[in-house]
């Protein structure tokens, strides 16, 4: 048996140990029979209603009960008794699509639940035989149709993982603040009153605090220092002569704290990212590119609020972005901030993290809860041909959604694509994307179709194409029955008419 997400490869063998405890329950209470007896009873009291000559209502009976009884033990020993073992150990968690698409997932053990590993290590289940075959059917279809999906870039799990990085160090988040008080508004405020008009190259490279057009040109980054010591580096009275020495470090150059080695806030910055999303993020932008990407977002006003509860900056309108002006303009920032964080928030982000643990839940429950829908409707075949189609549409919804992603990654390179050729983003598409908080509503409108419309069509067509395949089945069985009334009607006219023979040669 395999699984396709982390919450499944547990949540399956649970529901079968629930299944198991189910029948069990059932079995040694003599309930699972009691359907059964309603049955037999049920096909006695039809035939009694049925057949105008006296002594053929036996010969009616025993065939139609002999037919319900064994549809019933057949349906019970293939979809109810449990037979093949499970356990953890022979789960198998699927990650062919991963190696197909060159990405690293760690197995359950390694990852965030490894600690289910040892809840479930020694447990046991065992599971019926058709339903042991149809999860491995239903599996095989869905990865070989997922087999034929290109690979895609992740792009929309990419712009999850970097916008849910967060600046938790408070003195690293205060550092930032203060290098984008003491340098980036100075030089923002130098640029905007030394140029008449910029260009869309500049307009996209000063838009964040780690400018690569402040750190090349002269007289920004090179000429601004530190307003307050900075402990990373010592006091050095040539650099910082007119600064007073109070112990506390000295004035770095702007452009010697953003990006000095180790102590640079550049490098220390970037060690927030965790190892996974550098190496995917360096992935899809090999190089150095990638640095400048994730920094964007990281060091940005809105994830600075969110990283500090609010508390942001502000590029100011004056030189040192103190004093009246600056508050003012912080506080703007901090309330605008505020009102628009809902906005900020990646709902369809976060659904999509959500939808496969909401499939193996439903999968657990259907498990644990087919005992007693079998006993309910009397080992109906057309309840298992119904449960059947369920748990196969229910497992090939990950279709649907591989799918989704891909059709996603290139309406995303389209969009953003378009914006850059007509002027309304910067060289750089994808890194646009990754920056933006949230989509249009047409995009939101397409999201929703694509994961969770299609699936709910798909679950809607097959659950209605399996209630009628069960229905003509039974009605199959139906006739098969009647045939069994003729022949017991056929067989009571002999007896009758051979006794009358007698009687008359008597």
């Amino acid at each position: 048996m395999t699984a396709n997400s982390y919450l499944e490869y547990f949540l399956v063998l649970f529901g079968w140990v629930m299944n198991n405890a189910m029948w069990t329950i059932l079995s040694s209470t003599g309930l699972f029979a009691l359907p059964l007896v309603f049955k037999v009873l049920g096909v006695w009291l039809k035939v009694r209603e049925e057949g105008a000559d006296e002594g053929n209502k036996g010969l009616l009976a025993m065939p139609r009960i002999e037919h319900a009884i064994y549809v019933s033990f057949v349906v019970m020993l293939f979809c109810c008794i449990p037979l093949l073992p499970v356990d953890i150990s022979t789960i198998k968690f699927d990650s062919s699509r991963a190696k197909q698409c060159g990405i690293s997932v760690p197995t359950p053990q390694n990852s965030g639940y490894s600690g289910l590993v040892n809840d479930f290590d020694g447990r046991t289940a065992q599971v019926p035989i058709w339903w042991y075959l149809l999860h491995m059917m239903s599996k095989g279809t869905t990865q070989a149709m997922i087999a034929s999906i290109p690979c895609g870039t992740q792009l929309r799990q990419m712009r999850f993982d970097v916008q849910n990085t967060k600046l938790r160090d408070p003195v690293l988040l205060q550092e930032v603040q203060d290098f984008a008080d003491q340098c980036y508004s100075r030089a923002y405020f130098r640029l905007k009153n030394s140029n008449t008009q910029l260009s869309d190259a500049t307009i996209n490279s000063v838009g964040w605090i780690g400018s690569d057009y402040f750190l090349n040109t002269s007289g920004y980054y090179d000429y601004y220092t530190a307003t307050t010591p900075r402990s990373q580096w010592p006091y050095d009275s040539t650099r910082d002569s007119g600064y007073p020495d109070t112990g506390q470090g000295g004035y770095p150059t702007c452009k010697t704290w953003w990006s000095g080695g180790s102590s640079g806030l550049r490098t220390r910055v970037l060690a927030t990212f965790s190892d996974y999303t550098r190496k995917e993020v360096q992935r899809q932008f090999p190089g150095q590119q990638w640095e400048e990407v994730v920094l964007r977002w990281i060091v940005s006003p809105r994830n600075a609020g969110l990283s500090g509860g609010g508390v942001t900056y502000m590029a100011g309108a004056d030189d040192t972005a103190s004093g009246i002006g600056g508050n003012l303009s912080r506080l703007a920032s901090t309330v605008g901030l505020g009102m628009k964080q809902v906005e900020a928030l990646p709902g369809f982000d976060a659904l999509k993290q959500a939808l496969p643990m909401i499939q193996a839940l439903l999968q657990m429950m259907i498990i644990t809860v087919i005992p007693v829908l079998m006993m309910f409707s009397a080992y109906e075949p057309k309840t298992v041909v119904t449960i059947s189609f369920a748990l196969f549409a229910l497992q090939f919804i990950t279709f649907w959604w591989e799918l989704a992603g891909w059709l996603d990654d290139r309406l995303i390179t389209i969009l953003y694509s378009s914006l850059a050729a007509n002027g309304l983003a910067s060289g750089e598409p994808i890194a646009d994307f990754l920056s933006s908080p949230r989509d249009g509503w047409i995009m939101n409108l397409v999201l929703g179709m694509m994961y969770v419309v299609f699936p709910a069509f798909w679950l809607g067509m097959l659950s209605w194409v399996g209630v009628q395949l069960g229905t003509a089945i039974s009605s199959a069985m139906e006739k098969g029955s009647v045939q069994a009334k003729q022949a017991g009607e056929e067989a009571g006219k002999q007896v009758k008419n051979t006794a009358l023979n007698q009687i008359k040669k008597i």
